[in-house]
């Protein structure tokens, strides 16, 4: 019974995120070819490279241009991070491009306005790339690269994404000038926000893990998040009444896909539960910039 009680939460996740993947293709696609293009407006990230490129090299296939720049990022997504987290990540990727390139964008434009495709532009990406986040779905190379740096160097991506969109705004400049440029950053913190409203990385989750395999479950979190872990020891099972060990964490939200990995790796048997926390005080690690 628990292994079919597994095995159809597992499929459900699955469904979600493929879900997830076709939705955000959908909404992207239609910021990008009835906002986007009608009004010079750069995305953030690999997409506004994307657009960098192919107007430097003047290829008219954005869709082909968001595939290339991507590549990179979900080989390493594929070795670092886990199959399945790249395999969504890649669904995403070529389902946007292929909705991108069958859905066109009216003969007339929707408004002659660049504010107001900056704005209803960075509108439908945001909630399609909060969507996507929400459901375990990364939409591209800064995404990867967030939870690259974290697992590895324990370094946020905030920095790092606000250089490379720095850069994308100086292509932006040298391509439209400096008009487009400033709606385009109005576009990026429009999306910004209403990602961050449907996906807070930063929020505190508490996690609670119930297992069998006290030692690996830490050497195996330990080895992936730099997060202390108090232990319960003593714990008893209600149904079997055998020996289980409690151990407790708080991590941040964008911790949370690599904290699932790190403890199925170690116990695939174990249970855990996460809920949000209001605020902590006292040694939680986050790095200063």
């Amino acid at each position: 019974m628990n292994i079919r009680i597994h095995e159809y939460l597992d499929k459900h996740q699955i469904f979600r995120r493929f879900g997830a993947s076709i939705l955000y293709g959908l909404i992207f696609s239609i910021a990008m070819n009835f906002f986007w293009k009608p009004g010079d407006i750069y995305s953030s990230g690999f997409t506004g490279l994307a657009q960098i490129l192919n107007a430097l090299f003047h290829t008219n296939n954005i869709a082909l241009m968001i595939l290339l720049v991507n590549v990179p990022m979900s080989l390493l997504a594929w070795k670092f991070i886990g199959n399945r987290f790249a395999f969504f990540e890649v669904l995403a990727i070529i389902v946007s491009s292929i909705f991108v390139t069958i859905i066109k964008a009216p003969s007339v434009p929707l408004a002659n306005d660049p504010m107001i495709d900056a704005i209803f532009g960075g509108v439908l990406n945001g909630l399609a790339v909060g969507i996507a986040l929400r459901n375990g779905v990364a939409t591209g190379g800064v995404d990867i690269a967030g939870i690259l740096f974290k697992k590895y160097f324990n370094i946020r991506i905030m920095p790092i994404n606000l250089t490379f969109n720095g850069f994308i705004m100086i292509g932006s400049v040298a391509i439209n000038g400096w008009k487009y440029a400033f709606y385009s950053i109005l576009g990026i913190v429009i999306s910004s926000w209403i990602q961050q409203s449907l996906y807070a990385r930063q929020q505190l989750m508490q996690v609670l893990i119930v297992t069998n395999k006290k030692q690996e479950v830490i050497k195996s979190i330990q080895k992936n998040l730099r997060r202390g872990i108090t232990i319960l020891n003593d714990a008893q099972g209600a149904y079997l009444g055998d020996k289980k060990d409690i151990l407790l964490t708080v991590i941040t939200n964008e911790e949370m896909y690599i904290m699932q990995m790190a403890v199925k790796q170690a116990d695939e048997n174990a249970f855990a539960s996460i809920w949000k926390v209001d605020r902590t005080f006292g040694k939680f690690y986050e790095k200063e910039y």
